[in-house]
């Protein structure tokens, strides 16, 4: 039964938070939202977990638990739809309809939200932000993302999208990262478009998306034509793309395939498992094209 409650600032964010990932385990939401800027410490994990409860009573949130460890993870609730539109100007109308049948199918997008996660945690104290990007003005963008509501029949779309075309290949090059977000450091800026691999896709298929950034990154926008397209999300020096794997062997194995075809110094690789147990942000965990680990906000980065 629904039940009445006070939406703080914090349940606000924890709405958006979902609205941009599309779906996070209860830890997630934690790390992300519930750190203690006084004490340098999260929130108790009891307390997170009542307020949780209590969102997804009042119909704010919808839980549902990971089949495969007992996790517990959370979607948005169409309770959710109307602070959303009034606190931040998201007008969406309809609801990303989980599938948790299986573990296997929410294992990319946890993964896509992990990275997030890690990259803000990592940020916490320095002076580099995560800045609000263009058109919804939100940290992260993450493929279903809708930009204009309204217009859209139905919530799977994808705002990241973008169709390229090229007189020298018959199909468009399609370029939707998994996700997008910058880094802002004193006036210099990065945008970052990070695709994450659970292995599913061959070498042949990561050079059609490495040699589609490589026409991105010139590409003008038609409908502003003094910027290019990716300066869309805003005032960005330029980007960079994160990908973010398996383990070290398919790392070794996609960068001999890749290696000559353009785009290729765009490209960083980590595996998951660095980006989960060391600092994504200032330790050199990123194997860039001259095969050398950087950090991403060393001077070659940014």
């Amino acid at each position: 039964m629904s039940q009445r409650l006070t939406l703080t600032d914090g349940d606000l964010e924890v709405f958006r938070w979902l609205w941009m990932l599309r779906v996070m385990t209860l830890e997630q939401i934690r790390r992300a939202r519930y750190f203690q800027p006084a004490t340098g410490r999260l929130s108790a994990l009891d307390n997170v977990r009542k307020r949780m409860k209590r969102l997804a009573d009042a119909g704010y949130l919808l839980p549902d638990t990971l089949l495969s460890s007992r996790e517990r993870i959370y979607f948005l609730g169409q309770k959710a739809l109307a602070p959303l539109r009034d606190r931040y100007g998201i007008d969406q109308r309809r609801l990303y309809q989980s599938r948790t049948d299986t573990a296997q199918q929410l294992l990319h997008p946890l993964m896509v939200t992990e990275c997030a996660v890690r990259f803000t945690e990592s940020l916490r104290g320095t002076a580099v932000t995560t800045p609000e990007l263009a058109p919804l003005w939100v940290l992260f963008y993450h493929t279903h993302a809708v930009e204009d509501a309204s217009r859209k029949k139905h919530v799977e779309r994808f705002v990241t999208q973008q169709d390229i075309s090229s007189p020298s290949h018959l199909e468009p090059w399609r370029i939707r990262p998994d996700l997008v977000f910058a880094l802002a450091q004193g006036t210099a800026s990065r945008l970052f478009l990070l695709e994450a691999d659970r292995g599913s896709e061959g070498p042949k298929e990561i050079a059609a998306k490495q040699v589609g950034y490589s026409h991105y990154l010139r590409t003008r926008d038609p409908q502003h034509p003094d910027r290019y397209l990716w300066q869309r999300y805003g005032q960005v020096d330029d980007f960079r793309v994160l990908f973010v794997t398996t383990h070290a062997r398919r790392i070794e194995l996609l960068r001999r395939h890749l290696h000559g075809e353009p785009g290729f110094e765009l490209m960083a690789f980590t595996t998951f498992d660095e980006l989960k147990e060391r600092d994504p942000v200032f330790e050199a965990i990123w194997v860039v094209a001259s095969g050398e680990r950087r950090a991403l906000l060393r001077a070659e980065f940014l």
